[in-house]
């Protein structure tokens, strides 16, 4: 064995290994082996393919293999090189992409003319580099061993319904459907109001087709993952470790808290379907299409490699501007699809007639950015959605409220028309974000407005928080007690 580390550059194939395992091992329990095992022959086969076109150069697979990891690590590491250089570099310079992708390649450029002159062997190198690999597969390895015999107590939980997890069920109740439509970053029409004067008129439509518009109601949490935890477990979220430094691993436990929520094991028990038109997983029903906002699965891992962080920063600048469609692929772009989709299965759904009754979750990526329309509906030209989604003015997101606005004017009336005994919880999972400034109270302040057919919404009050939507929803439909939870907000922020 020995002898080998000496011989070879077993670093080409330990490297892509190192890198895939460390990222299995701290995200141990979120993706599956299969899947990890497939990213690492990726990873392998384009580390083989460049030490192959090196070679050419080179005719020495020691000089070879040398430039290949140099290249091949600024691959797999630029993200967290980046990362460092944003949170201390006094320079703001030396975090631009313009600066650290030059300064990369030109070092890469005079390493390549070093190893192209040069006749020695780099033999100690080679051996300094198979071993430091080496030691640190089998520390992740150790990890990863210790992790399958010990419980993940990191895991985040909700509490009250995930400890008690006691209702009872009715038998004798109405079961209306219900139709959940989620708004992302919709703010309440009070928070557009203080903070840009406008007058939102869809609280007015609202109130003239029977709805009970919440204005001072507010989300729990500032994140999508963490305050749709919330709004489907009905209880607050415990176990962040640190409120001001949420981790990519926190929004993945967040994933599983969605997937296997209170209300969907609620409703299950009492006779519902449920049908999943959004882009999270619920226990049974799957998303129908990727999601971009949670890193999951094996993109845990991805992400962090250099076209990752290029695609999700400045993809909308290469596309733009670059003649090539490299990156025309770019998460967010999809968004625009299934909005439109979500909300022709929705009207869809309303047409149909079942005999068991039915939860209908739809969750609309708007008003959250890109902003892909005006006012009017028409399809904005690609360089300013992508200038509009990487700068976020408030201008362009009150253009797209009142496109929004007359969408769900449209399903509104036709799922009342269709489904005249149906029960609809319209919510937005947090207010508007302005990049600029620091108004986090208004980050709260969302979009929450019910429609029960019997008009009587004396258990609504004007504050809600979303935590408590669903206790009062179920409470009054199947004749539960619930207690409400004390209104709080918890200000979350991202790990740097």
């Amino acid at each position: 064995m020995i002898k080998i580390i000496q011989k070879y550059p077993l670093y080409l194939f330990l490297l892509p290994l190192f890198f895939v395992l460390h990222g299995f091992t701290e995200n141990f329990g979120f993706i599956d082996v299969k899947e990890a095992a497939l990213l690492l022959l990726s990873y392998l086969f384009l580390t083989l393919s460049i030490a192959g076109f090196s070679y050419f150069f080179f005719r020495n697979w020691n000089r070879a293999s040398l430039i290949t990891t140099f290249w091949i690590s600024f691959f797999f590491f630029f993200g967290a090189i980046h990362e460092f250089m944003k949170q201390h570099s006094p320079i703001q310079l030396f975090t631009r992409y313009s600066f650290l992708l030059t300064a990369a390649l030109s070092i890469l450029f005079f390493l390549f003319i070093f190893f192209k002159r040069s006749t020695k062997p780099f033999q100690r190198f080679s051996i300094y580099l198979n071993a430091l690999f080496l030691i640190y597969i089998i520390i992740d390895l150790s990890i990863v061993f210790w992790k399958v015999s010990h419980k993940n107590e990191k895991l985040l939980s909700t509490y009250g319904f995930a400890r008690q997890n006691q209702y009872k069920v009715c038998d004798t109740c109405s079961k209306p459907d219900i139709y959940f439509l989620l708004y992302d970053e919709y703010g309440s029409s009070l928070s557009l109001k203080e903070q840009y004067n406008f007058n939102n008129d869809l609280d007015s439509f609202l109130r003239d087709r029977n709805f009970s518009v919440q204005a001072k109601s507010r989300s729990n949490y500032n994140f999508t993952a963490f305050s749709m935890s919330s709004i489907l477990n009905m209880s607050f979220i415990e176990g962040i470790q640190n409120t001001k430094s949420v981790t990519a691993e926190d929004y993945a436990n967040c994933n599983l808290l969605i997937r296997d929520n209170e209300v969907i094991k609620f409703l299950d028990a009492h006779g519902y379907d449920i049908v999943n038109y959004s882009v999270f997983d619920l226990a049974g029903n799957p998303a129908m299409v990727e999601q971009s906002f949670l890193p999951l699965k094996t993109k845990l891992i991805s992400d962090r490699t250099l076209f990752a962080h290029m695609n999700k920063d400045i993809g909308w600048l290469l596309i733009t501007r670059w003649p090539f469609k490299l990156f025309s692929s770019n998460d967010y772009m999809k968004h625009k699809e299934n909005n439109i989709m979500f909300q022709q299965r929705v009207v869809d759904a309303t047409e149909e007639r079942q005999k068991r009754p039915r939860f209908i979750y739809s969750h609309f990526y708007m008003p959250h950015p890109p902003y892909f329309f005006d006012r009017h509906g028409n399809l904005k030209d690609e360089t300013v959605i992508y200038n509009e989604f990487k700068t976020n003015p408030p201008a362009s997101y009150l253009e797209y409220v009142i496109y929004v606005n007359n969408e769900i004017k449209k399903l509104v009336t036709t799922i009342q028309e269709n489904n005249p005994s149906a029960v609809i919880v319209m919510m937005s999972d947090h207010g508007y974000r302005e990049k600029k400034g620091a108004n986090y109270p208004y980050f709260f302040q969302n979009l929450n407005a019910v429609y029960f057919p019997d008009k009587n919404y004396s258990t609504m009050y004007d504050s809600i928080t979303s935590v408590n939507q669903f206790r009062v929803v179920l409470n009054k439909y199947f004749r539960q007690s619930f207690p409400l939870l004390k209104d709080s907000c918890v200000l979350l922020i991202d790990k740097k």
